[in-house]
């Protein structure tokens, strides 16, 4: 069959225009910018509280080198590789320093008065110093919201181990009635009960706070969920206190700080209702026999009451400087340690030295409300703020019975956490004005054209009014 051939166009008309072709342009993929990461701090984080691999594993290095030491190091060595910055608009750092300085000078007029060759307060300092100074190690690694996650990522990795071990401390001591010999101390080989205790109360609020409204994805949630029930538990076989209070406190805030604190109203009744029968024995033994007056105070709190009378007649002795760091064993005749982090201060560091602590405290909860209200909700960074405000009670009711703030392997955590939340508050802030600056701006009405109108011409009565008026 013979193909048609195509209509020719009648005279006078024109042909149609053929469509233009379209040529698929395939655009060159962007080149994706690497994100940096630090993994010399990630090393350490996950090592940090493993306290009982550090001295059973790694070897000790002499004049007091550890792997505290090493470790930071490395990190520190990485956080300049990453050449990142610290955190702007914070008092936080002001106080940091205060707070390193003033320790060290204490130190010097300890080992003036009090001088003890054998002693390991340079030591102990040194390490407990690093712990602070993680603060900043951790701002300058975290440069995007990326590598952020990636440092809480690190922190969850050492929580199914060290409920492994909690665990099975537990199995070996556990009891229908309580006794001192149940207390456990995880992980911190050369610490006790109640500082394991204080460093999972801070890992499940901070936790929890990130579960609860942090936005993330069910992935996150799950891991997130694994970790609080890991550190629950530490608290619960801890049989502290003290720590029991502080975790209640510090969820109380955190759930009703939280926009969506309705929506937690059912879940909190149920908990109520269904947990406190389900507590072992033991701990319910534990936390009814804390009284604080009266004939029914423990041994444990009279013996307390005794170390605090003779730190403030120390103090008094010594009010605007104090003994000198490290120093209330040796003025003390029972040879202990005043079980009250700021009694200690004021007699070890006088009056400017519990100032400075208050005004370090304080800045916590500073940092921790302006992240909190500068985040949007459900944001990592509103997680991280409203964490904090519920850690912040609970590390002041903690260190009201114990010093739960010198040991790095304790409180190093919190001071991630510490950095975390200020490093979050500036990449939101980051994020609003780029966001704001990349909103095309909004186009104005456009106003109706006007319409020239001729003036309109005089009659001749006006024109005979105005040539009289001209005249005179």
């Amino acid at each position: 069959m013979a193909t048609p051939l195509p209509e020719r166009p009648r005279a006078g008309r024109p042909a149609p225009a053929r469509p233009p072709r379209r040529v698929a342009v395939v655009a060159a993929p962007a080149a994706q910018e690497t994100t940096p990461h630090n993994w010399a701090l990630y090393a350490f984080l996950f090592l940090l509280p493993l306290q009982n691999i550090q001295t059973g594993y790694l070897p000790k290095l002499p004049g007091g080198i550890n792997f505290l030491n090493v470790g930071f190091l490395l990190a520190l060595i990485g956080a300049w590789r990453m050449r990142g910055h610290i955190s702007r608009w914070s008092s936080v750092h002001r106080w940091v320093w205060l707070y390193v300085f003033w320790s060290i000078v204490t130190l010097w007029i300890g080992l003036w008065f009090y001088p003890n060759p054998g002693s390991s307060r340079v030591n102990d300092l040194k390490d407990s110093m690093l712990g602070v100074l993680l603060l900043f190690v951790v701002e300058m690694s975290v440069t995007n919201w990326f590598n952020l996650k990636r440092v809480i990522l690190f922190m969850l990795l050492p929580l199914p181990y060290i409920l492994r071990v909690t665990w099975s401390e537990h199995m070996s001591v556990s009891d229908w009635h309580y006794s001192d010999d149940m207390r456990l101390h995880g992980t911190f080989a050369l610490l006790g009960a109640n500082e394991f205790a204080a460093f999972c109360v801070t890992m499940a609020l901070m936790l929890f706070a990130l579960m609860l409204a942090g936005g993330l994805s069910k992935v996150w949630r799950i891991l997130l969920a694994g970790g609080v029930a890991c550190m629950v538990l530490g608290v619960l076989w801890a049989y502290s206190r003290a720590a029991y209070v502080s975790v209640l406190v510090g969820a109380v805030v955190i759930l009703l700080l939280w926009r969506g604190r309705w929506k937690m109203v059912i879940p909190v009744v149920l908990a109520l209702t269904i947990i406190p029968p389900l507590m072992p024995h033991s701990v319910s033994e534990r936390f009814e026999s804390t009284h604080v007056e009266g004939e029914q105070v423990d041994e444990s709190t009279q013996d307390r009451y005794k170390f605090w009378d003779i730190a403030f007649n120390v103090w008094q002795k010594h009010p605007l400087f104090g003994t000198g760091n490290y120093t209330f064993s040796y003025v003390s005749p029972w040879r202990m340690d005043t079980h009250n982090l700021y009694v200690r201060t004021l007699a070890e560091k006088g009056l400017i030295g519990i100032i400075i602590l208050v005004g370090l405290f304080l800045s916590f909860l500073r940092a921790a409300w302006r992240t909190f209200r500068d985040s949007p909700p459900g944001s990592v960074g509103y997680a991280l703020g409203l964490g904090m405000l519920g850690a912040w009670p609970a590390l002041a009711i903690g260190n009201f019975w114990g010093d739960r703030f010198t040991y790095a392997q304790m409180i190093g955590y919190f001071w991630v956490f510490v950095a975390l939340t200020l490093k979050a508050r500036e990449l939101a802030l980051a994020d609003r004005v780029e966001s704001t600056q990349s909103e095309p701006a909004e186009a104005q009405p456009a106003l109706p054209a006007r319409r020239y109108v001729a003036p309109r011409r005089l009659t001749r009565r006006e024109q005979l009014v105005s040539k009289r008026l001209a005249s005179k």
